[in-house]
């Protein structure tokens, strides 16, 4: 493999890493996959055995393929087994908010000699060290059995602490694979990005990003229009709308969330439409609208009269006035979105009525 360039992530030193035509003797914990490259935190990384003294490594937003492939008995709540996998996440550093984890174990594969054999499925913490000694492990999940996909959703999880994932079979390894797919997600695992706004243009915005560990920080990308890029809490001064990914760290996995700042008008006004009730673009349907429930909507004729008019935009506009149907031809609208925390200026256009 060839090394390239590096970057810092608060103080942690990531390693951009590609693989060139070698197979590597382990597999890394995967924070990152741009084709075949791989963002690795720097340190020692052995190949070990999928036991109980060395679970595997599971991170949100990167599903793991599992194989049962150690034999180790264990009897503990649903789990009666004699080959295990054992897996190992973390949970995030936001104090105010703890959440939960959800996993999902899908593409069971598992054939036996008459069926496909069930695996037994369980979070747990554990109090002394042992993710599989039944004196000293609690449950923080439902404990789950079957042969097809198996959910499982914990308790809401300790800050910063950390948790496995105890999958086992009575399923012998030597006669057929035994694999399955993982896959982490939920609050309690996971840095939140905060927050998707609207602005007026030149305006800024305070973003903030929790859950990570504050020891290595984040990185918000692309870095244009922040004043400190990584700081868990950046201004932002946009000239046009525009998204941004924030990078942290939980354990020893990389997580992303992602904001949008949207930089002018929220809403898409469209300046025609038929109502001659044929079913099609019968109502003047403004997108995004409904987000605005004190919206005020005005329709005026050419001399400037209003011939409709309404608070909120539960019932779109359909071409008629308090009198009946409104002619073909042109007409003007103003919008006010009258929202607090958005101060856009009155939306003034035309629309025309083509029937």
């Amino acid at each position: 493999m060839r090394a390239g360039m590096t970057r810092t992530l608060g103080a942690l030193t990531l390693l951009r890493v590609t693989i060139m035509n070698a197979t590597p003797t382990f597999t890394p914990p995967k924070l990152r996959m741009l084709g075949a490259t791989f963002l690795l935190a720097l340190g020692a990384f052995t190949a070990k055995a999928q036991d109980c003294s060395n679970p595997t490594l599971l991170c949100p937003q990167a599903p793991e393929t599992a194989f049962i492939t150690v034999t180790q008995g264990l009897v503990f709540d649903c789990i009666d087994v004699t080959h295990l996998h054992v897996m190992r996440f973390r949970s995030n550093s936001n104090f105010e908010n703890p959440g939960v984890a959800r996993l999902l174990i899908s593409q069971i594969n598992c054939p036996g000699m008459a069926g496909p054999d069930s695996i037994a499925a369980v979070v747990v913490k554990a109090g002394g060290g042992d993710p599989c000694d039944p004196a000293t492990i609690i449950s923080v999940s439902p404990c789950v059995s079957g042969v097809a996909d198996l959910a499982l959703q914990t308790e809401i999880l300790e800050h910063d602490t950390e948790y496995h994932l105890i999958i086992g079979t009575r399923h012998n390894p030597l006669d057929t694979l035994c694999a399955m797919v993982v896959e982490l997600t939920g609050e309690g695992v996971v840095i939140d990005a905060c927050c998707n706004t609207n602005l007026v243009p030149g305006a800024s915005v305070q973003l903030e990003a929790t859950g990570g560990d504050p020891v290595f920080g984040y990185v918000w990308s692309p870095a244009f229009y922040l004043d400190q890029p990584t700081s868990a809490t950046p201004i932002s001064t946009p000239e046009h709308t525009i998204s941004y990914i924030v990078d942290g760290v939980i354990g020893d996995c990389q997580v992303s969330d992602a904001v949008t700042l949207t930089v002018g008008s929220p809403i898409e006004v469209p300046n025609s439409f038929t109502p001659n009730g044929d079913g099609i673009n019968d109502l003047w349907t403004i997108g995004g609208i409904a987000a605005f429930d004190q919206v005020r909507v005005r329709i005026y004729d050419r001399w400037g009269q209003i011939v409709w008019r309404s608070i909120g935009y539960i019932s779109a506009w359909d071409g008629r006035s308090n009198t009946g149907d409104l002619p073909t031809g042109t007409y003007y609208y103003s919008i006010e979105l009258n929202d607090s925390q958005l101060n856009l200026p009155q939306e003034v256009g035309y629309v025309a009525i083509i029937r």
